[in-house]
């Protein structure tokens, strides 16, 4: 009956996920119009537009590597199979587009690669350090990022970078870059480390590096794609985009709900109406929502949905 129960689990988690993902996408597309998306981009210069979709299509090639970093640890402490490039892309991208759909964006991934990687006889502990490191990576990549801006350029930060001292942000800039690199550094030289009475493998200085500045490059990535379709105005560089979209970001994290609707763009729309009319900030936002969540999302949606029709198929005919 165990056996039997632990057969049947990954497909039935696998419905449960599409079936998530229908009503997320369903929910999310319900907001917004085609006039309101097409007065967005013919609001948008054609050149920016262009540009926006390059950076897109660099961002689809991160979300498509995301788990390269998890597949190389999982296979210096496990004896994972041979997994094919299209398989790993396929997980990464449904795990990381859908998550944003789905809500709740550390456990909806994990479900997603949990469905994908058992499928490909992953072992579970394999499965879990993959987890960890993908799941880690955005994490790393904010605070980073995070702290980056404030020790650098703390006045970029929305709400705080005139209100609070220079002297004060940098400080907690500093910290944070200094946990960032104690964490690279601290995970050198030793395999495991045991907390709360259970061992835990540790990734290795350059694993762990690799991870920081792959967050770093995915958040730096997306936040180009808003500032590109945003209209030049004086006084608004990227790194003031950058402030306002990190939080953004993790207030829509905090939130738990899919893709943030609601937080993220009201913190958005707060930060940009210092530079911008509100009416031109919010058409920016939303062009930016569909190229960056929505079309990602449905691409991603379509792909998993034909995965998990091949699968079925194929055991049916077996």
């Amino acid at each position: 009956m165990k056996q039997r129960a632990l057969k049947y689990i990954p497909p039935g988690l696998g419905l449960i996920v599409l079936a998530g993902v229908i009503i997320g996408l369903r929910g999310a597309l319900k907001r917004i119009s085609l006039g309101d998306v097409l007065a967005a981009v013919g609001a948008t210069p054609r050149v920016e537009f262009i540009h926006a979709l390059l950076l897109l299509a660099a961002s689809l090639c991160l979300m498509a590597g995301y788990d390269l970093p998890g597949i190389l640890f999982a296979r210096r402490r496990e004896s994972v199979p041979r997994i094919g490039a299209l398989h790993i892309a396929l997980t990464s991208f449904c795990a990381y587009a859908l998550s944003h759909v789905l809500g709740a964006p550390a456990l909806s991934a994990a479900a997603i690669r949990l469905r994908l990687y058992a499928q490909w006889r992953v072992p579970a502990a394999g499965i879990a350090r993959i987890v960890a490191i993908s799941g880690s990576m955005f994490t790393f990549g904010l605070l980073t990022l995070l702290g980056t801006l404030l020790l650098f350029y703390p006045v970029a930060m929305p709400l705080f970078g005139h209100a609070v001292p220079a002297w004060a942000l940098r400080a907690v800039g500093a910290a944070l870059v200094f946990a960032m690199a104690l964490y690279v550094a601290s995970v050198g030289g030793r395999p495991s480390v045991v907390i709360f009475r259970r061992r835990l493998a540790l990734p290795g200085p350059r694993l762990a590096l690799l991870q920081v500045l792959y967050g770093c490059a995915d958040i730096s990535t997306a936040c180009a794609i808003l500032y590109v379709v945003l209209p030049d105005t004086p006084g608004l560089s990227y790194a003031h985009v950058l402030g306002i979209y990190l939080a953004a970001f993790a207030a829509g994290i905090f939130s738990g709900l899919p893709a943030g609707v609601g937080v993220f763009d009201s913190v958005l729309l707060l930060g940009l109406s210092v530079y911008l009319p509100p009416a031109t900030a919010l058409g920016a936002i939303l062009l930016f929502r569909v190229l960056y969540f929505l079309a990602p999302a449905c691409a991603a949606a379509l792909c998993y949905a034909g995965n998990e029709l091949w699968t079925n198929t194929r055991k049916r005919r077996s």
